[in-house]
């Protein structure tokens, strides 16, 4: 696919929250186990909006950025090393950087609801947000001086706009990040606070005791991916409703007359499980060697927010990544396996959660997963709050995430939430070598037809 579009943009202002603070100012939050793994990591994500918010968007949404930074003073803040009390969050006011744009085209002519892969598709997604190079995002240890958040505000000529942010995943994750844009909506629809009481700090959290977890470093690891991983292409797939919908099903059924508790048990499977089944087979047997006996891994990132009893409103970091290893994780095995199987497989290990992370469930087997072929990460950002974000015209047409150094160091997959015209979840597969990215594609083509 063929993409031309030029943008404009204007030199970066700095926005700080307004005086006086609704949070104190000069507080330093103490990093927790779960915010530390994510140290100079940034992560971005692009919200597609078709109708404009109001006549001048851009104006509107800094002006409820800033008001949303009284209440969520962090953001404005930088991570510091200084006073030997380990990293902490200067709530400094120091400001979040943003940009207003301008795309000379429409949403529709940049093809932003179609198949996001390809050289001209990366090099416009570049430009929809403020991102940083592989190695370049040093807000961390050592006094980074990079802002924890940067927005982007790119309208079109059709009127619709992106919302393109990259934080600091040290302060929050994406069920924060998402806390903090609805936020933004809510105060830009002239709401006088947000709905939600944001809350940085929470003794459940900050009590939980550190835990190896080397999927986030190697995901983002500089400089660049493993030989195992130069040559994959990233995959823009719909895993369709119908599909998912027979997963579900066959879960269902296989609840109601299995006894044997390695299959299914606990009702239907979610959608989450049910997807998750569908690219894990359809990888296996796309990628699996000659020997049935070879071990796969899945792992996927979980919210223990509930697990833990975190606050209400709590926007640090509260999730881990859960592993799937075992005898049972073999290519010939989950190649054979039916996806209601894999599914309560799945299931399982998620019912599992938090004990595994922090009782040595995995740990030093993910330790050497790093740069791996064999091992599939899958990240969910449904049901994030990313899809019900409204900044005036209603919640976005697609949600998307973004690398600017191109490839992981991990094969990982993205699911997304709905995309305008996608029937079915929307997922970006960056997992697959060139040489099997169309034995994969006929495994899904093949289920789908089935």
């Amino acid at each position: 696919m063929s993409i031309s579009v030029s943008v404009r943009k204007s030199s970066p202002a700095i926005i700080r929250p307004p005086e006086p603070p609704v949070t104190t100012s000069g507080a330093s939050i103490k990093l927790t186990s779960l915010d530390w793994v994510f140290v100079h990591v940034p992560v971005t994500a692009l919200l597609v909006f078709e109708h404009p918010p109001c006549h001048d968007a851009a104006e509107t949404i800094k002006r409820a950025l800033s008001q949303a930074l009284s209440h969520y003073s962090p953001f404005a803040g930088r991570i510091s090393d200084a006073g030997g009390d380990g990293l902490t969050i200067r709530c400094s006011g120091e400001g979040v950087q943003f940009v207003a744009a301008s795309a000379d085209c429409g949403l529709q002519e940049a093809k932003i609801f179609e198949e996001l892969t390809g050289g001209g598709v990366k090099a416009l997604l570049d430009e929809l947000a403020v991102t940083y190079p592989p190695g370049s995002y040093n807000s961390g240890g050592g006094g980074g001086d990079d802002p924890l958040l940067s927005v982007q505000v790119t309208d079109f000529s059709c009127g619709g706009l992106v919302l393109g942010v990259t934080w600091g995943h040290a302060v929050a994750d994406g069920v924060g990040m998402a806390q903090l844009l609805a936020a933004v909506g809510e105060l830009a629809r002239g709401s006088p606070s947000p709905s939600v009481a944001p809350a940085r700090w929470d003794g459940a959290v900050s009590g939980l005791a550190p835990l190896f977890d080397p999927v986030p470093h190697a995901i983002m690891a500089c400089p660049g991916p493993s030989p195992d991983m130069e040559l994959i292409v990233p995959l823009d797939v719909t895993v369709p409703s119908a599909l998912i919908s027979r997963v579900k099903a066959e879960s269902s059924s296989s609840s109601r007359s299995s006894n044997n508790s390695s299959f299914f048990s606990g009702g239907p499977c979610t959608a989450f499980e049910a997807v998750l089944a569908v690219l894990w087979r359809c990888r296996v047997r796309a990628t699996m060697s000659d020997d049935p006996g070879t071990p796969v891994y899945l792992s996927f990132a979980a919210d223990i927010r509930r697990h833990v009893g975190a606050k209400d409103g709590y926007y640090g970091n509260c999730g881990v990544n859960q592993l799937l290893a075992g005898a049972a994780t073999t290519s010939g095995a989950v190649a054979s396996a039916g996806l209601a199987e894999l599914a309560g497989m799945i299931r399982r290990a998620k019912d599992q959660l938090p004990e595994t992370v922090w009782g040595g469930g995995g740990g030093e087997t993910m330790r050497g997963l790093r740069g791996r072929y064999d091992v599939l990460h899958v990240s969910s950002w449904r049901n994030l709050g990313f899809e019900r974000v409204d900044l005036g015209s209603g919640a976005p047409a697609r949600v998307m995430t973004h690398w600017p150094g191109g490839t992981p160091s991990v094969p990982i997959c993205m699911v997304y939430p709905p995309c305008k015209g996608k029937d079915g979840v929307n997922v970006l597969s960056i997992s697959m070598r060139q040489e099997h990215a169309d034995a994969f594609l006929n495994e899904l083509a093949n289920l789908c037809r089935a």
